[in-house]
């Protein structure tokens, strides 16, 4: 698969190592999955996620990314059926950290991102025949320095972000109560060329 095809690929993934890495983490630390699926079901979906991006990084071929397609696509159509049975009910798609809703968008947008990852897979299988989109294949160093890069930010934005966000409101509630005191020292209050 030619780079171009691969950052897309990567792309298409994001959503299912966000919600790898965010379940992971609830699961590593003891945590029950929120959502309506049961906790060994939750469990093996979030396994099949990681190993379906596992296997679009080692091996970097259309197929694997097909099956990212055939997951997104097997989602889109739970989170419909599961919709229309249940109603809005919490998905716990992104882990005890950001909620998430059951609901025709959700589904929408999964079968939208199975299209994608399709699309992006029959162009990489194609591209080889076309002239102006031949590129050689990124190496596996090249593949996983793109997908680690990608998982270190998504990392960040699903798990240390929303965890630490409550301790810094709590650290500037507890440092409030300092200020007036802090004032009273004029050597250590900042300059004006300073603020």
């Amino acid at each position: 698969m030619p780079m171009t095809f691969y950052l897309l690929a990567v792309l298409a993934c994001a959503p299912l190592v966000a919600s790898a890495l965010a379940k992971g983490w609830d699961w590593a630390w003891g945590e029950r999955p929120r959502g309506i699926l049961s906790t060994p079901v939750d469990h093996a979906l979030t396994v099949v996620q990681a190993l379906a991006c596992l296997a679009l990084v080692l091996s970097g071929a259309p197929a694997a990314l097909l099956a990212v397609s055939g997951l997104y696509a097997v989602m889109g159509l739970a989170v419909l059926w599961l919709r229309a049975r249940r109603g809005r009910a919490d998905c716990g798609c992104w882990g005890r950290s950001r909620s998430g809703r059951l609901g025709y968008p959700l589904g929408f947008v999964n079968l939208a991102l199975a299209a994608f990852a399709g699309a992006v897979a029959y162009l990489a299988e194609a591209a080889p025949g076309l002239a102006y989109l031949a590129q050689t294949p990124p190496g596996l160093a090249a593949r996983v320095l793109v997908f680690g890069a990608m998982a270190v930010v998504l990392f960040h934005a699903m798990v240390i972000m929303p965890v630490y966000r409550p301790v810094l409101r709590e650290y500037r509630l507890r440092a409030d109560r300092y200020r007036p005191w802090f004032q009273g020292f004029p050597d250590l209050r900042p300059a004006e060329r300073d603020a």
